[in-house]
């Protein structure tokens, strides 16, 4: 095992959260630990040239919520701004965080918030630059045999990997059932896709599932044990954009425009069902009809601004505190950065796309 992969299973080990968190109208304010994107005076949503062209890029991609990223790349909003970005395809964000660690790729779309909070332990310090989707909308499926609590004691339930928004929503249900993590067999299987498949074959027993595919579920004969998409305390940040400081630090305009890109896709995914769902279509490979039914149940999933409040990030600590206590010496207000959100604010491009500049 590499050295980086040692560092991400370190990592991820405990990721997910189970404290309710508060929602603040406005970001924080930014840390000062990185530089942002050259000063500009323009105020009509003008972007600046891109200080690195190439960017290599990593995501998980296995539901439409997640479909941003790819949304970019297949509109041609990358390469509108001067950027050409290379995107490798993961079936798990662990995987793609990864990736990061490693040097294979450049910056991670779609990855947890988990290893920008354990990483300011270490000499490779992750950054998020935005957020996606703040809110948990999972609900824990299972096989219809699996009615109770009772029945779920012992039984495998199937996650993306360790330290993923799928293992905090399984620990989340968990609590909300009254059970403990020792209490199933957590297994790690992949994405969306592969944990429905996985418990259409048998292989598993549950598996946490976006809710906007519960009419699929049941039609597949799987039974909801616990909605948590009710709970709308629940917050566990899914990075937009992240990647390390020393990255952002270096180049801190390329930064700008992929925050940008991916802001601009999210309002189309999130305003323009047609659009998005053709492209979803292309990606998905299925047909028009029950793409549009996919794009429209995430629309209200999706964070519209892709803005936070660094307390976000609390929800995944606390439960990091009780595997490594030493987390809780990391800095919240440290592993994000609102100031590239901020800058498209102030030289108008929230503007210019008809994005919300709050949360």
């Amino acid at each position: 095992m590499s050295a980086p992969q040692r560092l991400l299973s370190l990592t991820l080990i405990a990721s997910v959260a189970l404290a309710a968190c508060a929602a603040a109208a406005t970001p924080s304010p930014a840390p000062t630990a990185v530089p942002t994107a050259a000063a500009t005076t323009t105020t009509d949503g003008t972007l600046p040239a891109p200080d690195l062209v190439k960017v290599k890029m990593g995501t998980p991609i296995g539901e439409a919520s997640q479909f941003a990223v790819v949304l970019a790349d297949q509109l041609g909003i990358y390469k509108k701004y001067g950027l050409d970005v290379t995107i490798t395809k993961f079936n798990a964000g662990g995987d793609s965080t990864a990736s990061v660690l490693s040097g294979a790729n450049d910056v991670t779309g779609n990855g947890g918030s988990d290893w920008v909070l354990t990483s300011q332990l270490t000499d490779t310090p992750g950054l998020a630059i935005s957020v996606y989707k703040r809110l948990v909308f999972d609900g824990l499926f299972c096989q219809k045999d699996i009615k109770t609590a009772a029945d779920l004691k012992g039984k495998q339930v199937a996650i993306s990997t360790l330290g993923t928004t799928a293992h905090a929503s399984v620990i989340i249900a968990l609590k909300g059932l009254k059970l403990e993590e020792k209490d199933v067999i957590v297994t790690q299987v992949g994405n969306n896709a592969a944990r429905i498949t996985a418990m259409k074959s048998g292989a598993v027993a549950c598996a946490p599932v976006s809710m906007d595919q519960a009419k699929t579920m049941t039609d597949l004969g799987l039974n909801l044990l616990i909605d948590l998409s009710k709970d709308k305390t629940l917050s566990y940040p899914a990075m937009g954009i992240a990647t390390l400081k020393s990255f952002a630090k270096k180049y801190p305009n390329t930064t700008l425009i992929l925050a940008a890109a991916l802001l601009e896709a999210q309002t189309i995914l999130i305003n323009d069902l047609k659009t998005s769902a053709t492209e979803w279509a292309k990606f998905a490979q299925i047909d028009q009809a029950k793409a549009e039914i996919a794009i429209a149940a995430i629309q209200g999933q999706v964070n519209p601004s892709m803005m936070w409040v660094d307390e976000d990030f609390a929800f995944t600590q606390q439960t990091f505190a009780k595997i490594s206590p030493s987390v809780m010496m990391a800095d919240i207000h440290a592993a994000g950065d609102h100031s590239f959100l901020q800058k498209l604010v102030d030289i108008g491009f929230y503007k210019k796309i008809g994005a919300p500049t709050s949360l």
